[in-house]
């Protein structure tokens, strides 16, 4: 195990020094590392020890920085490996339960051995002797007598009371994968861990029902991971907990996620409140999805943007389906967490913005904590995030008349006359433009696709 456990750790640190995303490191850690152990533990189980020093060296590849060795660094974790080991859309990282992992494997094995008798494939010895112990129901393998009885206990969950010896399938009629397996065994308990903020916030009426999922679907990765990071509180800066500000030195109590993200006086500063709000009108739809008007207060003017309510809105006040929810009513746009709540219904502009205003801010801090000579400027830029939301917007367009013609080139009974495609990219062009709140004139022009496809 030590031999097996140096030869991944050796894979795990050339990628290590990558800038990835928590889903990219999740898929290394997978593909790379945990699945080495795959073969080692189909018939043992792993020691407490040695789950231990797995357990160890997936907490550093994910949590610890970069520049950090395997060994000999105390690594802060950034989330219980409890939580870590939920799907993403429920705010985990989807890192595999070795235990429930190895479990996966021996009903699996059970079940393509079930599968065999089935089809009457039992060549092989230990399936020949397999066979007669269940038969006879007398049994020397431990193996088989613990795994069958484990295997029977899920097959009484899905309600599988037919008396002939069947092998578990799933909704295609297959034989259940070892994906599925795993998955199966997770679902026994349903519960969705959440940290003692995160279940403070739900209380005041801070949605987690869609969350997750809705961040997954941003485009851009780097924002996608930082909006994700922000709501799952696996930032690094879960150690400033009941601690000064390192910015403004104010005391940020319980939550220094709220405080460097919203409250913080060089925070405030740097967003310029004035220009964000300016900035989200006209970046997702103007007066498509906002009232805008200037009021003036002691000799200034103040933008003061108001969410347009939809004439179709559903009134369920637990729905969340609209601004018109009186829990989530706002007279003027304010920078805090309801700004960020994706449980509310936002336009697909709305959530990828907000995304990337995160992600700007959260780099803003990041230098301002971390480096050793950290950045003097005074305001974010927006119009470099400007320029940043057009290039993803243009981007996406590519990417999608790429697929486009990809399709057109494989399906000719739909593209049998060449306007179709044309026809459909024009149509891809307006829908992209209305996603992105931004003039068609501002992406490619037809003609010059080429050069990109």
């Amino acid at each position: 195990m030590p031999e097996i456990l140096n030869t991944i750790r050796s894979s795990l640190v050339l990628w290590k020094t990558t800038d990835s995303t928590i889903k990219t490191k999740t898929n290394i850690l997978k593909a790379f590392a945990l699945s080495k152990l795959t073969y080692y533990s189909y018939v043992e189980n792993f020691k407490e020890e040695e789950l231990n020093q797995i357990n160890k060296l997936v907490e550093w590849f994910l949590s610890a920085p970069n520049n950090k060795n395997a060994s000999g660094f105390q690594v802060i974790n950034l989330m219980r490996t409890k939580r870590a080991r939920y799907p993403l859309k429920v705010g985990g990282w989807n890192i595999w339960n070795i235990e429930l992992r190895q479990l996966a494997q021996k009903l699996w094995i059970i079940n393509q051995f079930i599968l065999a008798l089935e089809t009457k494939q039992t060549n092989s010895s230990h399936h020949k002797s397999w066979e007669y112990q269940i038969q006879k129901n007398k049994f020397t393998s431990r193996y088989l007598k613990e795994n069958l009885d484990e295997w029977n206990k899920i097959r009484i969950k899905k309600a599988i009371f037919n008396n002939n010896l069947t092998s578990i399938k799933n909704e295609n009629g297959q034989p259940l994968s070892l994906a599925e397996w795993y998955t199966t065994i997770q679902d026994q308990n349903p519960t969705i861990p959440k940290t003692e903020f995160q279940s403070s916030l739900n209380l005041r009426g801070y949605s987690y029902n869609q969350l997750f999922n809705n961040i997954l679907k941003i485009k851009d990765p780097k924002t996608r991971d930082t909006m994700f990071r922000f709501h799952a509180r696996c930032l690094p800066i879960n150690y400033l907990h009941n601690k000064q500000c390192p910015l403004c030195k104010e005391d940020m109590s319980k939550d220094p996620y709220g405080h460097l993200f919203f409250s913080c006086k060089k925070t405030k500063q740097f967003i310029k409140i004035n220009k964000l709000k300016n900035f989200i009108y006209i970046t997702t739809g103007k007066g498509k999805n906002w009232h805008h008007t200037r009021i003036r207060q002691n000799n200034n003017f103040i933008n003061r943007i108001t969410p347009k309510l939809s004439p179709t809105a559903k009134k369920d006040q637990e729905v969340n389906a609209d601004y018109a929810n009186h829990r989530f009513h706002k007279e003027y746009f304010e920078w805090n967490y309801k700004a960020i709540d994706y449980d509310l219904t936002r336009s697909f502009a709305y959530r990828n913005l907000m995304a990337l205003i995160l992600h700007n801010i959260w780099i803003w801090i990041c230098n301002q904590i971390y480096s050793e000579d950290p950045l003097t400027d005074e305001s974010l830029s927006y119009s470099s995030l400007l320029k940043k939301w057009h290039k993803l917007a243009t981007l996406e367009y590519i990417k999608k008349a790429k697929d486009l013609k990809n399709l057109s080139a494989k399906d000719h009974n739909n593209f049998k006359d060449p306007k179709i495609l044309l026809t459909s990219t024009i149509k891809l062009r307006k829908t992209t433009a209305n996603y992105y709140c931004i003039p068609e004139s501002s992406l490619p022009n037809i003609i010059s696709f080429d050069q990109f496809i």
